[in-house]
């Protein structure tokens, strides 16, 4: 099964106004052109999770209407489903290495993370970075490198995911030790002294209901399919993930559209101290019906459609998504020449 024909099975047809055809190099399609999935996220904390960006705070939190709610940002949700997809290409890159190195047009090793490339003048002693060839750079973009003309913008956009309850109903405070691998006690040898080694943290409390947003921008339907498999399998987000940050995603609905449409503050403001997640689905789906200028579809969740189809047709996707990224990459590059 193809992209075209995944997609189809879950949202029905009449969609190729909203989807790149990348099937072959074309210079048009390194130039946005209105064609978007805005796709309407309920992410439900499994566990307790460290919600926490640059600063002491161990919970990232937006003041609104006189009251607190924690938040996560698109950027560490994107961290996670990164991660999440590139485990899945690795996964079917070493069943399938000769096919995907004949799409690659070489013979060399495929790598690509998220781990930052060695600055040094020594090829050999790079370590890591991203490949900027396989769909997740393709999707979600890479800066220019060494043998790169081009930055390339992620076609993935979001903005903040809310929780629907106050910071007093969703986040808790506990208390942790740790404990010294040489003494086996709770305080540890510093310079003659013996310093406590009891620590806290404000986690957000299981069940927790979050909303957001995401648009994604002139992808293929193999993208497509891919990015939303990967983002429904993500299963852990934020800080200290060997011990926190376990979530469910869910998807309620989808709006198909030439241009992006409400925002993760819009879908707050609609749920707002709402804890049950059906009715959360339902206040979120009976909004995105109002876009009528949009093909809207809703669900209860269309995740677990998305992860049995896609399951049953990995490798196809897969395959398919690196070609569409290889041909997108192309297309760039002579748009490029045209333009100079």
């Amino acid at each position: 099964m193809n992209g075209k024909e995944l997609v189809t099975k879950i949202f029905g047809d009449k969609l190729d106004q909203f989807f790149s055809d990348l099937s072959k190099p074309n210079k048009e399609n390194a130039v946005p052109r209105g064609r978007v999935a805005n796709v309407f996220l309920v992410m439900l904390a499994e566990g307790e999770l460290v919600i926490r960006h640059e600063g002491g705070e161990d919970v990232t939190l937006a003041t609104l209407d006189g009251d607190k709610y924690p938040m996560i940002l698109h950027e560490k949700l994107v961290s996670a489903w990164r991660r999440e997809m590139l485990e899945i290409l690795r996964s079917d890159y070493d069943q399938h290495k000769e096919e995907i190195n004949k799409v690659r047009g070489k013979n060399d090793e495929w790598h690509c993370s998220l781990r930052p490339t060695s600055a040094t003048a020594k090829e050999e002693e790079r370590m890591g970075g991203l490949c900027r060839e396989c769909p997740n750079c393709m999707i979600f973009g890479y800066a220019v490198g060494r043998e790169e003309d081009f930055n390339l913008k992620s076609r993935i956009e979001g903005d903040v995911y809310l929780a629907t309850l106050p910071e007093r109903k969703s986040v808790v405070v506990r208390t942790f030790n740790a404990v010294d691998e040489v003494t086996h006690t709770t305080f540890i040898e510093s310079e003659g002294t013996r310093t406590g080694a009891l620590f806290r943290l404000s986690l957000i409390r299981v069940g927790t209901p979050f909303v957001g947003k995401i648009a994604m921008k002139d992808l293929s339907y193999a993208e497509f399919a891919l990015a939303l498999y990967a983002l429904a399998t993500t299963s852990r987000v934020g800080g200290i993930k060997s011990d926190f940050g376990k979530v469910k995603v869910m998807i309620p609905a989808v709006a198909f559209c030439d241009h992006e449409v409400s925002s993760g503050y819009e879908m707050f403001q609609l749920v707002k101290g709402v804890e049950d997640v059906k009715e959360i689905v339902r206040k979120v789906n009976e909004h995105v019906k109002k876009f009528k200028e949009c093909k809207v579809f809703t669900s209860d969740d269309f995740a677990p459609k998305i992860i049995e189809l896609v399951s049953q047709n990995k490798h196809d996707i897969i395959k398919e998504a690196w070609e569409n990224g290889l041909n997108f990459k192309k297309g760039i590059q002579e748009f490029i020449k045209v333009s100079k």
